[in-house]
């Protein structure tokens, strides 16, 4: 096994000890390293981790994930509202292709749609001149833009990769509960717009990020959960930034992204095998029936066997590849298929051939008997006059010529014997 296998393979299996060990030997020939892409703005960008910062950092939360075994395509934008993501999904090159090969998606967005929405900067520099009642009604409006674009990006997502998980973050109070005036004021306004809401005004926002998360294969990573009560060991605070998530702020959000993948891989993968049954003389193809985005190894082997089985002591896979989703066989029996998917999960599963008849033994080709020569019988019919009166003419002449003859040959005796 090459060593980049198996780097890959143990970083994965230190990431969910748990999980990855009943799959010691789950790696393909080439290994394959899982690709998650992320989506977002400033928090997925990792805003502020590095100074003069003006790529992605490889510390924010997309690269902590697992430990670190994903390969990492941030597209996250400092400053972003879910409409701007939305804008890029549908005009940025890069989007598109990125989603499509992605095994794993991170979505956090929307913060900056609350924030304009608020005017954070104007509360601090005048807390006293707010109007909690105007500043809702300013928010309503944005809810909605929110909610529309949460699921147009779900949609886009669903439309270029039907099956790769979406690990959907909600949003989290970046303000504490604090003594002072005006972080306490900012503390209350964030925990009723995000997640108290105002009846018959305004729902919480992240109910919003709830109901998006009822589409199939979408995850909520509870970040409002997680930070609140932390915001002064997960936000940078004064004087740096009153905002975004510090290095622990990002292990944390990581770490939500951690159990939700957990839970995905406990999952045992499924599908179906399936073969006609009626009687036939002719090989049988099997179908596998899978809805996999990504499949790194699908083969088969006769008889009954498990996971193990289709690897060699040196770690590479045995059996026959299946292409195309089917394959077939010749003979009746028990057939095993074995799937390994782009998240490392694999799975057997086994059908029973019993409809292959044998082919019946072919029928010999008689030879024909040679039929007798036809026998010409001759039968007493009178034979027709055909002769002509020349050659009656002939007869007679010869008979006269002949009388002739003797006549002379025995006058000239006489005259001798005179």
């Amino acid at each position: 096994m090459k060593f980049k296998k198996l780097s890959v393979l143990l970083t994965l299996m230190l990431a969910f000890s748990t999980f990855f060990a009943s799959f010691a030997f789950a790696a393909e020939e080439n290994m394959y390293k899982p690709k998650l892409v992320a989506l977002g703005d400033s928090i997925t960008f990792g805003f502020k981790l590095e100074d003069n910062q003006i790529q992605p950092s490889p510390n924010a939360f997309p690269s902590l994930i697992a430990g670190g075994a994903f390969d990492v395509t941030n597209l996250g934008f400092p400053g972003w509202t879910s409409s701007d993501l939305f804008n890029a999904m549908n005009t940025d090159a890069k989007f598109s292709p990125a989603i499509k090969a992605a095994d794993i998606i991170t979505l956090n967005i929307g913060s900056n749609d609350l924030l304009g929405a608020v005017g954070i900067n104007q509360i601090i520099a005048n807390p006293g001149a707010v109007d909690q009642n105007a500043l809702l009604q300013k928010v309503v409006p944005a809810a909605g833009i929110l909610k529309q674009n949460l699921t147009s990006i779900i949609t886009k997502i669903r439309t270029e990769n039907p099956t790769a998980p979406i690990v959907l973050y909600n949003i989290y109070n970046p303000f504490g509960e604090s003594t002072d005036p005006t972080f306490a004021l900012l503390h209350n306004i964030g925990k009723q717009i995000i997640n108290d809401g105002v009846p018959n005004v305004l729902p919480g926002i992240n109910q919003l990020y709830a109901a998006a998360g009822q589409v199939p294969g979408t995850f909520v990573a509870d970040a409002y959960k997680a930070f609140n009560g932390n915001q002064a060991n997960y936000i940078f605070g004064l004087p740096k930034d009153l905002i975004h998530p510090n290095a622990s702020g990002h292990t944390a959000l990581a770490g939500l992204a951690d159990v939700i993948l957990d839970s995905i891989l406990s999952k045992e993968i499924s599908f179906e095998l399936s073969s006609p049954t009626a009687e036939t003389t002719d090989p049988v193809t099997i179908e596998v029936l899978t809805g996999f985005h990504k499949v790194l190894s699908m083969r088969w082997l006769e008889g009954t066997h498990t996971a193990k089985s289709f690897y060699d002591n040196n770690g590479a896979l045995l059996g026959d590849v299946i292409n195309g989703n089917e394959f077939k066989v010749q003979k009746n029996g028990t057939y095993t298929v074995y799937i390994l998917d782009s998240l490392y999960r694999e799975a057997v599963r086994t059908i029973e051939v019993k409809n292959i008849k044998d082919k019946p033994a072919p029928t010999p080709i008689p030879i024909p008997t040679p039929a007798p020569a036809p026998q010409t019988v001759v039968k007493g019919y009178a034979i027709p006059n055909t002769a002509s009166p020349a050659y009656n003419f002939v007869a007679i002449g010869s008979i006269v010529l002949l009388a002739g003859f003797v006549t002379l040959q025995v006058q000239k005796r006489r005259r001798q014997d005179v």
